[in-house]
């Protein structure tokens, strides 16, 4: 009976502790330390030492890191499952990620599945990540758009390109800017100077005055007065006249203009800075957490990456530092898979 009790308490001991660790490791950081890069988890503990020139965020379970010179990919475990034989490699998406093959001559890119194949033969001067099953590719002077095979399903015959949200893409062509559709069909023409990304329904662009936002009718809601004008951002859009301030999804400013820098709204909270320090606000405009920091970067996974003195650690969404700053440098907390 002791028997059986001893083994029943070992094998919750070690249930427990995996459950703690896969907690722990649902996401994690790039951060470097003595010159070299590694990954952390949210509690601070070191997932994978430092031991690589570069970095990129973990995606669908892997992360380009860059060694000797060359890029591949690794696992949470830190094991090679691409070895790094690339110039440089870039996050999965949908199941592929795009690396730049060592050749003479210009730079190709192709696309290599999760095993390491490429997942087709074609090579492209330039491509983007895949979203909504199309990715932006480039053969020689034009971009269109490819599938998973490769095969060009909307021509290589835009000035620019970028990626689809929400079934609609941002291109050029013959110097008009619009947004097409995942068939290649305009689904709106514009005759401003330029555009940025459509979200939730409408779009900054740009007149001869400035910048402002049109809706997905190319009806201007808010005035090309602006210097400055991002993409919707969690129902807000940042401005710059003169400071930053933000729009919200109806085009109403909602917090003035009185920052001397800011960043888009990550998971209800913007970094903002007054003066030559940073700190965090919500929707309403309210200073959640003080201007206090070197430098601030986004929230994601309830911590955000701030800089003071010349090292980086992790603040939560109270102001609290739960990794103290002991980096030189760092990265948003992602999801590992």
């Amino acid at each position: 009976m002791k028997t059986i009790m001893n083994s029943f308490v070992l094998s919750v001991i070690i249930f427990s502790t995996m459950q703690l660790k896969s907690i722990a490791q649902e996401y994690c950081a790039g951060v470097k330390s003595n010159d070299s890069w590694g990954f952390i988890d949210n509690t601070g503990k070191w997932i994978i030492q430092p031991q690589f020139e570069a970095v990129e965020s973990f995606s669908e379970g892997l992360a380009g890191v860059k060694k000797s010179g060359n890029w591949g990919y690794i696992n949470l475990d830190g094991k090679w499952v691409i070895e790094p034989v690339y110039k440089r490699a870039e996050d999965f998406s949908e199941g592929l990620g795009r690396v730049i093959i060592i050749q003479p001559g210009d730079d190709k890119w192709i696309y290599l599945t999760k095993e390491g194949k490429q997942a087709f033969t074609k090579q492209f001067a330039n491509c983007q990540n895949f979203y909504e099953g199309l990715a932006g590719a480039r053969d020689q002077n034009n971009w269109g758009y490819i599938d998973k095979t490769g095969n060009f399903v909307i021509p290589d015959k835009f000035e620019h390109a970028e990626m689809f949200i929400d079934g609609r893409a941002r291109v050029k062509l013959d110097d008009v800017y619009g947004f097409i559709d995942n068939k290649g069909n305009w689904f709106l023409k514009t005759s401003c100077e330029n555009i940025r990304d459509m979200r939730e329904g409408i779009a900054p662009a740009k007149g001869k005055k400035g910048w402002g936002y049109i809706d997905n009718k190319g009806k201007e809601i808010v005035p090309m007065t602006y210097e400055h004008a991002q993409a919707i951002s969690e129902g807000m859009g940042r401005v710059k006249k003169g400071s930053f301030g933000y729009v919200n999804g109806n085009g109403e400013l909602v917090i003035k203009p009185e920052y001397d820098n800011a960043r888009d709204f990550k998971n209800g909270m913007a970094a903002v800075k007054q003066g030559k320090k940073w700190g965090y606000i919500d929707k309403s405009g309210k200073v959640i957490i003080p201007m206090q920091f070197d430098e601030a970067l986004d929230f994601y996974g309830g911590l955000a990456p701030v800089e003071m003195g010349d090292k980086w650690g992790f603040v939560d969404k109270n102001g609290k530092l739960i990794i103290q700053p002991q980096f030189e440098d760092a990265l948003n907390f992602v999801k590992t898979q």
